[in-house]
Parts: structure tokens; C-alpha cells; sequence
């Protein structure tokens, strides 16, 4: 069965309309097994949605979309403990080295530094494998996904493919499947979900505007072109996808592996004991 492994919720500032809790409730009626959480540049809403999640006997990976210094994409999932830490410490780079922190991005070379423990997924359209093939050509792209392979390792590195009813679409997905064949890669289907439900594409579209200080008339070139982007049933994705069943099959094999961590309960915290504090004063306490 399809599993989602690419959504953002409203932790995804002026761009994500829908809640964790919202994703989490939509994908339970759907019949998901698994749901990943991948907002931009932060992890700010995965221990609400896992633990949303946990109640409805959902598994949540967690994960986030990160920026790159050109401005692309790469899509990072944590597999186990060890990748979540490194995923907390590859969004601090890309907050804290940046002059302007409005605008967070982060060398590939750091990410290339710290692959233990992730998936890395190639991104959406706008993401890290399109980008250089759009402006290098096929060859180029070809190059850096063996590169990637070599860094990443052919377990843990995904080309991304995306069907949102998008011009373009079908040819881009053609290249990637092509680039991922002849750099011996498996493809992974993925949604970019931005709302749990097809009807809050209005909701995404005043969200855009805002960001963009603009007018939802003058946000044409900005906004997402269809209403596409919602937490689809897995069987209508899966139809989607019919000529690449490989692209469906990956998803789940790596919820499957994501399943290794927990963030509700694998992240190691032991909280003091502040039994009696009540009967001191708060230095004593303390």
C-alpha cells in the first residue's frame, strides 16, 4: 500500500493549511498505515503529529524538507535515532549560517557529511535532482545521482517522483525514472502534500498570497497551479503511479525501515524529579 512520505502541515509557514492533527485524522480515515511529516526546514510540529498519530494507532515518520543553498530542495527522513540527530543538527546549520534567518539553506556538502541514520529523497520540482537537470541536462543529472548513490548509498538515497496533474509532469518523471535507471537508483512516489483536504487548496492560496504580500489576483505566478496537493487515498495514488508499481512498493519499504524510531519515545530525555518541590522554597528545590 502507498504511503505518504512527502507533507507539510501549517508548521510550514504561510504554506502548509492544514494541521498536524488534521493530516493525521484524514490519513487515518484514508486507511494509511504510515504518514510522514516533512516541513519546511524544521522539525516544529512532529511530536504533536506523532503523538496524534500514536492515539489513532498511526505510524508517524518523522522527517522535513530542507533548502539548499541554490535554492532546491531535498526531502530527509529520519530512519533511526541517530539520523534524527543528525537531521536536528543539519536545520541548525541551515537556520544559524545564514546571515538572513528568514531565509534558511544549507550546503549539500554538510548534508553529505552526515548521512547516517536518513533517507534522502531527490525532492519535488523544485528539489535537488530536477534542479540539475533543468539547468545541466541529462548527463549532468545523471552524474550527480551516482554521486549521490556513492555518497548516500543505493539504500538510502531515492529519486522522488511527484503526479500532481502539473504541465509537465509526465515528461519530468519520464527523465527522473530514466536518470534513476541509468544510475542504478529505485524511484519513490510522493504527493508534496500542503492540506489534508482538496477543499483547503482556498485556504493554500490566501496562505501563498500573504507570504508573497500580494493579492490572491496577482498571486498567479506564485500560487500552486491546480488544487492537486491533498492527502490523496492510497489507491487513487497507486493508480497514478500504475506503470512504476516500484515507485508504490518503496514507500512502504521505507516507512517499514522508518519505523526503527520513535520520537515519542526514542529520543532519550530523563526529566528531573521534582516530588515534595511544593514543601521548599525554590532554591532548596532546585
Amino acid at each position: 500500500m502507498y504511503v505518504e512520505l512527502h507533507c507539510h502541515s501549517a508548521f510550514s509557514f504561510l504554506d502548509g493549511a492544514s494541521l498536524p492533527e488534521h493530516l493525521v485524522l484524514e490519513a487515518q480515515t484514508l486507511g494509511y498505515p504510515a504518514l510522514a511529516l516533512t516541513d519546511h526546514n524544521g522539525l516544529y510540529g512532529s511530536m504533536a503529529f506523532a503523538q496524534a498519530a500514536k492515539q489513532l494507532g498511526l505510524q508517524a515518520i518523522t522527517g522535513a524538507e530542507i533548502t539548499l543553498l541554490d535554492g532546491s530542495h531535498v526531502t530527509l527522513l529520519a530512519e533511526t535515532p541517530q539520523g534524527y540527530a543528525n537531521l536536528c543538527r543539519l536545520i541548525t546549520e541551515t537556520h544559524l549560517k545564514r546571515e538572513d534567518r528568514r531565509d534558511p539553506r544549507l550546503d549539500f556538502a554538510s548534508l553529505e557529511q552526515r548521512p547516517e541514520g536518513l533517507i534522502v529523497l531527490s525532492g519535488c520540482r523544485s528539489g535537488l535532482l530536477p534542479r540539475v537537470l533543468a539547468n545541466e541536462g541529462f548527463t549532468a543529472a545523471r552524474r550527480f545521482a551516482e554521486r549521490c548513490r556513492t555518497v548516500f548509498g543505493r539504500e538510502r538515497f531515492f529519486v522522488e517522483l511527484e503526479r500532481n496533474a502539473v504541465r509537465g509532469d509526465r515528461d519530468l518523471t519520464r527523465a527522473l525514472c530514466d536518470i534513476a535507471d541509468a544510475a542504478g537508483l529505485s524511484v519513490v512516489a510522493t504527493g508534496d502534500v500542503h492540506y489534508h483536504d482538496q477543499e483547503r487548496h482556498r485556504l493554500h492560496d490566501v496562505l501563498v498570497a500573504i507570504r508573497h504580500r500580494t493579492t490572491l489576483d496577482g498571486s498567479h505566478a506564485v500560487r500552486r497551479p491546480n488544487s492537486e496537493f491533498y492527502l490523496r487515498p492510497p489507491e487513487e495514488v497507486t493508480t497514478i503511479f500504475r506503470d512504476r508499481p516500484d515507485a508504490i512498493a518503496n514507500t512502504q519499504t521505507i516507512a517499514q525501515r522508518c519505523a526503527a524510531f520513535d520520537i515519542t519515545t526514542d529520543l532519550g530525555y530523563t526529566f528531573p524529579n521534582f516530588r515534595g518541590a511544593d514543601r521548599a522554597t525554590a532554591p532548596q528545590a532546585l
